[in-house]
């Protein structure tokens, strides 16, 4: 995600690398799990399923899904091997990864796909996300639907922002009107209103490590994004939080309600996790 002319009112180059199929599923006894702001292990019997292996720096990152025994989703996220956030691209613009989800995943949740970004600068607005940090795009339609979203201009500008009804979107979530925070092949940003001290005014004191952003295009809720800076995640710290939720929903599934961040120093990886699935029926 790229903010460019952000003034809030309250309610580039690209790489593009997509592989196809799946790795196949691996059953488990013991899942790795942030519990308390630690990864533990937890003995749930569950099925984890991956999709396939993407370069990315050094390594590499994939999807993944765990399955409860009774078949409802428990936590959905991203892979990155210790090696993916060493070697990664410098220089402005960002990198852009499609992560396939295993086909689990897209039975059992109303995500599609994962859209991941590499911000080795950052992004607008100054004082807030220009760092480097990485956007992870958990989204709810095809690729096809989503990279025919195109670029803001005055022509698009009712596509953009052409908003949700009321309910889609959790209270305390705001984006602003015209250009700012609509971005090609991704759509429109909502953003916490917490890390603001005013309309448009990002408070002073706000740090940023770790966020979760709602994203819309054309009256349709589209992803859910959660940003995490790099410095956080080469921490090896641990990160848990609940996060708001819409009232409605366009579609009956299982839908998560936190979203973590946890290494696993034994085999060098690091999660990126949406987690606690519970159901919703479609209004």
């Amino acid at each position: 995600m790229r903010f460019k002319h952000l003034k809030f009112m309250g309610v580039g180059s690209m790489l593009l690398l997509m592989s196809l199929g799946c790795s196949k599923e691996s059953t488990v006894g013991d899942a790795l799990e942030p519990i308390n702001g630690k990864a533990v292990l937890k003995a749930n019997k569950t099925n984890t399923y991956y999709g396939p292996q993407i370069s990315l720096g050094n390594g590499h990152v994939r999807s993944w899904i765990r399955i409860a025994k009774d078949g409802t989703p428990e936590e959905l996220g991203v892979e990155m091997s210790a090696k993916s956030l060493t070697g990664l691209p410098s220089g402005p613009g960002h990198t852009s990864l499609v992560l396939p989800l295993h086909k689990k995943a897209m039975e059992n949740t109303p995500f599609d796909h994962v859209f991941f970004n590499w911000n080795p600068e950052g992004h607008e607005p100054p004082g807030a996300f220009d760092v480097p940090h990485f956007d992870v795009h958990f989204v709810m339609v095809s690729v096809a639907e989503r990279e025919a979203i195109p670029s803001w201009s005055p022509e698009t500008d009712l596509l953009f922002n052409t908003y949700p009804p009321p309910g889609y979107i959790p209270d305390g979530y705001v984006t602003p009107p015209g250009a700012g925070t609509a971005e090609p092949l991704m759509g429109k940003h909502w953003l916490p209103l917490s890390i603001f001290s005013a309309p448009g005014v990002i408070d002073p004191n706000y740090v940023f490590q770790n966020i979760l952003l709602y994203g819309s295009y054309n009256g349709k809720v589209l992803f859910l994004e959660p940003m995490d800076t790099l410095e956080f995640l080469n921490s090896m710290a641990s990160f848990s939080s609940d996060f708001p939720l819409p009232d409605k929903y366009e579609h009956s599934s299982y839908y998560p309600t936190s979203y973590n961040i946890f290494a696993d120093s034994k085999h060098d990886r690091h999660y990126i996790s949406l987690s606690n699935f519970e159901h919703r029926d479609a209004d």
